[in-house]
């Protein structure tokens, strides 16, 4: 677990010079790049809250109810619902069918209780008309209790308290909000969260068989955690308009709309740039560049059809690098670096005045980058203004495109030593459910995207709002921020770079390294 703090740790002190723009970029892949033409930023929003200062109490006996105040048999006005999206009844013994099995969802009368939910990011806002909140309002009356979020910005220290609390046999707080990448497989793996399907019948729940969250938060057939939102991190390439017009390239989006955004379209993009205004001063030195990017290795893998890695059907991961479309997105990556000298390496990013990928389009000089959507407000922070949001462009094995991201999104867990836990894990997965079609006020599932999409607009056109929808509709995880695989980035990108081999025979190379690597995270033996 020590290993998985200072990593924690570390993401934290390399985003924190971006703190005020409300935004991280990490690319889809590995969080901890070290290539020398990559550099790490986590794929995850910044905190700049203020710590918790006392100001809410830690959970305590004296709040929760014994187990004779509020078991399963004390349910009151359990709800049945059925999978139809439409209607539903309340009752103590009736039921609808789901999956082909009655489902009734068991509803807890707390007494008033106190749900305490610590997290990094500030909901303690309960005014505002907001989706959470709505959702959150019906929780507590149906439950009769009451549901208050902890600030505390020292995400590492909240994982701590999570390891004193199970130490010691008594749970801090109910439950706790962590990024996807973080649940999978390290605090799933750590014994210091609930198996929460122990606790609820997620799987005969029509609630959440949504597709965009009925397979998230599982690992090794268990579900530890709950998404409270959709996808908001898919990644898209974000481009300075101003520099491609320029060279002559009309918005990207034309291409897009004229139906031949693909790789050969991008290469040709790429190039053009280079050749209209990679020399600007013609002393024979490039001064400008088409593209950059965290990890484009990654990031073009999705975008082919290809992955990662791969998924037994027991859920189990292992190496995908060296299928065909992943090897022939890895070669067109290795051609755009090598061929085309279109994406800057490590010391041409120094030489353009920064070290790190995501702070390229900010010098003027790199008029691409891939980032999430959020990136938009750090460009328009450095007054780079005239800005637009694009999907990768499609691979030769594409049937259409993808916004992948590197993590599933961030998630609820319960500590394991938690007081009452059925009634707690029944509480949290009813407020964070906020499309649950059983309630008297519906609330669409995409009203949370749309929420999201104004909060951040601004930095949008309609054409970049298609993407930020599509993320939430059709959602790619790539898990490559779960499973941080830090030889790609030392060794496997750099031996293709410097042509030591083909890309295929480089990546059998050190696919049993890899594997190993991946075998080592998914069964716990770097978390203690």
């Amino acid at each position: 677990m020590k290993s998985k703090l200072m990593r924690m740790f570390a993401l934290i002190v390399t985003i924190a010079t971006f703190s005020s723009m409300v935004v991280g970029c990490g690319g889809n892949g590995d969080s901890s790049s070290k290539a020398s033409d990559t550099a790490s930023s986590p794929n995850s929003e910044v905190s700049t809250l203020e710590g918790n200062s006392g100001g809410e109490a830690s959970a305590n006996e004296s709040d929760a109810p014994t187990e004779s105040d509020s078991t399963a048999n004390d349910s009151k006005n359990n709800t049945s619902k059925d999978n139809t999206g439409n209607g539903t009844s309340t009752g103590t013994s009736s039921g609808q069918q789901s999956g082909g099995k009655t489902f009734t969802e068991p509803v807890y009368d707390l007494k008033g209780r106190t749900i305490k939910i610590v997290t990094e990011q500030d909901y303690t806002d309960r005014t505002k008309d907001t989706v959470f909140n709505k959702s959150i309002k019906a929780t507590e009356k149906k439950f009769n209790c009451k549901i208050v979020f902890v600030k505390n910005t020292d995400y590492v220290g909240i994982v701590k308290q999570l390891k004193s609390d199970s130490q010691s046999g008594k749970a801090t707080y109910d439950a706790a909000i962590f990024r996807g990448y973080d649940i999978e497989p390290y605090l799933a793996n750590t014994g210091y969260i609930l198996k929460l399907d122990e606790y609820y019948d997620f799987k005969n729940d029509p609630t959440w068989q949504v597709e965009q969250v009925k397979d998230l938060g599982w690992f090794k057939g268990h579900r530890y955690g709950i998404p409270y939102s959709p996808n908001e991190y898919g990644y898209g390439i974000w481009y300075n308009k101003d520099m491609l017009s320029k060279a002559g390239i009309p918005d990207l989006w034309t291409y897009v709309n004229d139906g031949n955004w693909t790789w050969d379209t991008f290469r040709k993009v790429c190039k053009t740039f280079m050749l209209k205004q990679g020399d600007t001063n013609n002393d024979g030195k490039r001064d400008n560049y088409a593209f950059t990017s965290t990890d484009p290795w990654l990031d073009f893998i999705s975008t082919n059809n290809a992955s990662l890695l791969k998924f037994d059907k027991n859920g189990k991961p292992s190496i995908a690098l060296d299928s065909e479309n992943a090897i022939e997105a890895l070669q067109f990556i290795a051609d755009l670096h090598n061929v085309d000298h279109s994406v800057p390496n490590g010391e041409e990013l120094k030489n353009l005045g920064t070290d790190s990928p995501f702070g390229a389009m900010f010098t003027g000089k790199v008029a691409m980058y891939s980032c999430h959507a959020r990136y938009g407000r750090a460009l328009q922070d450095m007054k780079i203004k005239n800005i637009g949001w694009v999907y990768y462009p499609k691979g030769p094995k594409a049937s259409d495109y993808v916004v992948p991201s590197g993590t599933q999104p961030d998630m609820a867990v319960v500590p394991a030593k938690v007081s009452n836990p059925k009634e707690i894990v029944a509480v949290v997965q009813d407020a964070l459910a906020y499309w649950d079609t059983s309630r008297e006020e519906k609330i669409a599932f995409s009203a949370k995207s749309e929420e999201l999409f104004n909060a951040i607009k601004s930095t949008l056109d309609n054409n970049s709002a298609k993407l930020f929808q599509q993320q939430a509709k059709k959602p790619v995880y790539t898990m490559a921020n779960s499973y941080n695989l830090e030889l790609l980035q030392s060794t496997v990108w750099p031996d293709i770079l410097a042509n030591k081999g083909t890309v295929k025979s480089i990546v059998a190379k050190y696919k049993n390294q890899l594997n190993s690597k991946v075998n080592e995270l998914y069964s716990g033996k770097v978390v203690s």
